[in-house]
């Protein structure tokens, strides 16, 4: 899960497999948007940040936090677990200066992971950021809220909480996520942003060839997955219509002799692939009228009734 605050909704709980999201980046670079895309699946979590128009960055983190793409390949990955159905998406709207803070932390450095905040000494670590000069951004999360604090070179540039689009001029740690229950802290090392290098994704590459190889991609699995349920279901079938018909001729060759045997062979071509009512209904009909001319109808009768009776219990 990627922790990071809502900024200023735009769009809330949309639903990306029923939108073609090359046209919907295209739409907020023509508008010169400010602000991230937020994609949450069971499969992880991207981050697509935009500023004035340009698409900066793109993340994506697997739930297992194993596998962590950027670029392109954070986009497909994106693109993919949408077209599934899989995510929603959430568009908050941020200042160009907080976008930049936040594509710093997507990309930065832990020097301090997931660390619980009951019984930490923050105090001391906020001493030691100022004392050492440090450029980092302290990550402040519990339940479904998270706060952001940034430093430059040890100075306390601001903080970025639930609903924002600015960076507030004064964060108190105490009265922020920080009080809740189960808060944990992460401190990651990040570029001041004066040093980052701004990408313009969509200028580089047009999204609409990912977006269509990955939809091809995925209509191909589900083909091949299709087909290879098919291929199980018939050979199940067929196991199914062997045994039944080893059963069958069994009883009728008890009953009747070999001349049952080979009515029941010639009876049981009805079947075919379906084993439902009707057409078991039919084979039994079918064989009581070729067993008449060898045997009498009360012994025909106790040979389907038995064979009824196995064909229950398979």
């Amino acid at each position: 899960m990627i922790f990071l605050p809502r900024g200023n909704p735009v769009r809330k709980k949309v639903n990306p497999a029923r939108i073609n999201l090359p046209e919907a980046m295209e739409k907020l670079r023509r508008g010169n948007f400010t602000g991230y895309l937020r994609f949450d699946a069971a499969q992880g979590g991207g981050v697509v940040l935009f500023r004035d128009g340009q698409l900066i960055s793109s993340i994506f983190i697997d739930k297992d936090e194993f596998r962590r793409l950027i670029a392109y390949d954070a986009i497909a990955r994106i693109f993919e677990v949408s077209i599934l159905g899989s995510a929603v998406l959430n568009i908050y709207r941020l200042s160009e200066d907080l976008v930049l803070g936040v594509h710093a932390l997507l990309h930065g450095r832990y020097l301090q992971r997931k660390q619980d905040l009951s019984g930490f000494d923050v105090r001391k670590h906020l001493d030691r950021i100022k004392a050492e000069g440090l450029t980092v951004c302290l990550r402040i999360y519990a339940d479904n809220q998270t706060a952001l604090i940034f430093y430059d070179q040890g100075y306390p540039l601001g903080f970025f909480h639930e609903g924002n689009m600015e960076l507030e001029p004064t964060a108190d740690i105490s009265a922020s996520v920080a009080s809740l229950p189960g808060a944990k802290l992460d401190i990651l090392e990040i570029l001041g942003a004066d040093k980052i290098v701004l990408a313009d994704l969509m200028g580089s590459a047009n999204l609409g060839p990912i977006w269509q190889r990955t939809r091809k991609m995925l209509m191909e699995e589900r083909h091949k997955r299709e087909e290879t349920a098919i291929r199980s279901q018939t050979q199940t079938q067929d196991r199914q219509r062997q045994r039944t018909l080893a059963i069958f001729k069994a009883i009728a060759g008890n009953h009747i002799g070999k001349f049952g045997v080979t009515q029941v062979e010639k009876a049981f071509t009805v079947v075919g692939d379906d084993l439902g009512a009707e057409a078991m209904d039919q084979f039994y009909i079918n064989l009581q009228q070729l067993a008449r001319l060898v045997t009498a109808e009360a012994k025909i009768q106790t040979m389907i009734d038995e064979m009824k009776r196995q064909f229950l219990m398979k």
